[in-house]
């Protein structure tokens, strides 16, 4: 799915939107109902992150929608508008395009609800800080590029004129520039050695699709590296990268990708082969669901500000430690 611009939006029927916003609790009219959007429904992340929410709701006793936009800006906007016509109090929104910051921060403030944004931050137009709950971008890519660091040093890669360090990037989108940004840094810092022209800069949409087609290319345009090091926004790009490898006959000690999100874990470490894919940068996106649904209750039970920042804490899954997140992340 591609990402549409927030300039090309029409009005669609409000009539039919309702109809597919899902009220996954029932609730009577003058119950505290909760609206949640988020851009990419299907996606194992999404999946978690939701279901934590709704669960939340339910143990709190307050009303829950939620919509897929499909990284629509248009469906975005015409959702919010629409929940807020149903009467939430609150919305959780993870924007299709950080572009919309603005304009759905003016709907909130007209409509006199609460707003948070998960996964991506995003601004008011005079550049003030949405509250947010989800990762800090840089810190979480920090993480995750000194591992890859750390795994590039003990298998004593250094000794490699081969080597290149692989940044699979969405460029459209900031946050996970941002980590791309600083699993780099970390690695260049820990590796002070290294060649900035060993670093070849992979472009994709954020589906692992994508990243197999684009790391394919890549490796074929590079066929003098013998050993790639991957860093990547998600777990998607990372594992992509991976597959693309295995694709072409790359043995998976010649390979050293870390990804974050642990939303492919299981594809991983499941079948229980090694694999160029040695860990992820594990957050509960369930916990992160639920925790934006905690703030929002307690922040209009006791009628105060939400914090401006709420940061979710990762954990490295491995092939060692992946038994004991298995139940967890393989329960589909």
């Amino acid at each position: 799915m591609r990402h549409k611009s927030h300039a090309l939006i029409a009005l669609a029927s409000f009539a039919g939107l309702a109809g597919a916003i899902t009220l996954t609790a029932a609730a009577r009219a003058d119950d505290v109902k909760i609206g949640y959007i988020n851009k990419m429904g299907e996606h194992p992340w999404f999946v978690a992150e939701v279901a934590g929410a709704k669960a939340e709701a339910g143990k709190l006793g307050v009303g829950f929608m939620s919509q897929d936009v499909h990284f629509d800006a248009n469906l975005a906007l015409t959702t919010f508008d629409t929940m807020v016509g149903d009467g939430v109090k609150a919305i959780a929104i993870v924007v299709p395009d950080k572009a919309l910051g603005p304009v759905v921060a003016e709907k909130a403030q007209k409509a006199g609800i609460r707003l948070i944004a998960v996964d991506d931050d995003i601004y008011t137009s005079d550049k003030k800080m949405v509250p947010y709950v989800g990762m800090n971008a840089e810190n979480i890519g920090r993480q995750a590029g000194a591992e890859d660091a750390r795994i590039y040093k003990a298998e004593g890669w250094d000794k490699f004129a081969d080597v290149r360090l692989g940044s699979i990037e969405d460029e459209k989108a900031d946050t996970c520039m941002r980590r791309n940004r600083g699993a780099e840094a970390a690695f260049l810092e820990a590796v002070p050695g290294f060649d900035k022209a060993n670093i070849v800069r992979i472009p994709y949409d954020n589906h692992m699709e994508s990243a197999v087609t684009a790391v394919t290319t890549t490796l074929t345009a590079h066929p003098e590296a013998k050993h790639w090091i991957f860093y990547s926004c998600n777990d998607d790009g990372v594992l992509g990268g991976v597959r693309a490898t295995e694709n072409q006959d790359f043995q998976p000690k010649d390979v050293i990708g870390v990804g974050i999100d642990g939303s492919r874990a299981c594809d991983a470490f499941g079948p229980g082969k090694p694999t160029g894919f040695r860990g992820t940068m594990y957050i509960d996106s369930a916990k992160e669901g639920a925790q934006a649904i905690d703030l929002l209750v307690a922040s209009l039970k006791d009628n105060t500000p939400l914090p401006v920042m709420t940061y979710v804490k990762a954990d490295l899954i491995t092939a060692d430690n992946f038994p004991g997140y298995k139940d967890t992340l393989c329960h589909k």
